[in-house]
């Protein structure tokens, strides 16, 4: 049962506070009654209920600030240890942010709130691509405007293409981390590089966004047996030969999707799109290169996208492959700070490899830069 607060509420109670810098737990006490309280009235929600509980709310608060200030110091709390554990005992698992905040029974956001209270140095990042949307939205709530952690990639995903995009060092996990670990202890430096951050309606963090087409193929992608970059590449070559053919493989994939974008606040010449990324990166999946002005100026992504028929797509595959201009009148390719995309109904959107649920608005701009150790 979790309790959240909007923005809103937040900056009219920060001055009040001051003793809520950290997380904080409790077993038993006013609190723990309090909180009894906001749940049955949760249960019972009558027309008082939503009175009571904003009530209740701020007397939790109050009495958690008491009670907070009155320990400033602390041993780490049980679900802190266990989750380190897990970690430690399970890092070459594709565990989320979400994933261990479940089984140690925290909110994610509050289990990345406590790590950065803690002094968090470097944040490995162990699984798929999506795992980099998951814990980076996690910890980008919790840090605000400050700088994250370094990164460190560690390739336990199926294609890693977030990893191949920033040069990260191939290998096992264990490998990986084991070397980074002896580095840090040493006091060796790190070879490292940067990369700007997505943020899609203020909430959502990642390097690659796409819809339409890209989302299909991942849709029949996961719906693989088994998934890796052998299967991926298959995969594209059925469609490839299906475009080719006529049959309808390729086109439940090649489906246009309409929308009005605006790059910079400037139209974009088109309203179907069966082909869009936005990326701060220069790599996608299998190698392939779309984006590939991604990295050449900071603070921008690189967006393109348009009409173009899937048998066009096919013969300039070579030339996005290889990260070169396509010269195709329809595909916009440019820089751009902002982008908003209007759906003419809700659409699922891509994020990192994650299918995200429908919404007929993104918004999207570049929130931040942040560091990866190449290892």
């Amino acid at each position: 049962f979790d309790i959240q607060l909007e923005t809103r509420w937040l900056s009219r109670l920060r001055e009040h506070l001051g003793g809520l810098d950290h997380p904080c737990g409790f077993l038993g006490g006013l609190p723990a009654q309090i909180a009894a309280r906001i749940y049955t009235e949760f249960q019972t929600m009558d027309t008082a209920s939503p009175l009571a509980i904003e009530g209740l709310a701020l007397e939790l608060l109050a009495e958690t600030t008491r009670c907070r200030a009155a320990v400033p110091d602390r041993k780490p709390p049980r679900w802190l240890r266990e989750a380190r554990e897990l970690l430690n005992s399970q890092f070459a698992d594709k565990r989320s942010l979400e994933a261990v905040a479940q089984a140690v029974g925290v909110h994610p956001t509050h289990l990345a709130r406590e790590f950065r209270q803690r002094g968090t140095e470097i944040l490995a990042i162990c699984g798929g691509d999506g795992s980099y949307h998951c814990t980076l939205s996690g910890f980008r709530a919790v840090y605000g405007d400050e700088p994250l952690p370094l990164l460190l990639p560690l390739r336990a995903g199926t294609i890693n293409y977030v990893a191949d995009a920033t040069g990260g060092r191939r290998g096992r996990p264990e490998g990986m981390l084991a070397r980074v670990v002896r580095d840090y202890r040493t006091g060796h430096n790190y070879e490292t590089t940067e990369r700007d951050l997505l943020r899609v309606n203020g909430v959502e963090h990642g390097f690659v966004l796409s819809f339409g087409t890209a989302v299909n193929y991942l849709r029949a992608y996961y719906a693989m047996d088994k998934q890796g970059p052998v299967q991926a590449a298959r995969l594209l070559a059925r469609l490839i030969f299906s475009a080719l053919a006529g049959t309808h493989a390729a086109r439940a994939v090649f489906q246009a999707t309409t929308a009005d974008v605006e790059c910079d606040d400037q139209p974009v010449p088109f309203r179907q799109f069966t082909f869009f990324f936005a990326a701060t990166v220069d790599r996608i999946a299998l190698g392939f290169r779309p984006t590939y002005l991604a990295t050449r100026k900071r603070g921008y992504m690189h967006v393109v996208g348009g009409p173009v028929p899937a048998m066009r797509l096919i013969r300039r595959a070579i030339r996005l492959y290889r990260g070169f201009l396509t010269n195709e009148p329809t595909l916009f390719d440019s820089l751009g700070r902002r982008v908003t995309i209007r759906f003419f109904r809700p659409e699922h959107y891509m994020l990192d490899g994650d299918i995200l649920p429908p919404l007929d608005r993104l918004d999207v701009d570049v929130a931040c830069r942040v560091t990866f150790i190449r290892g």
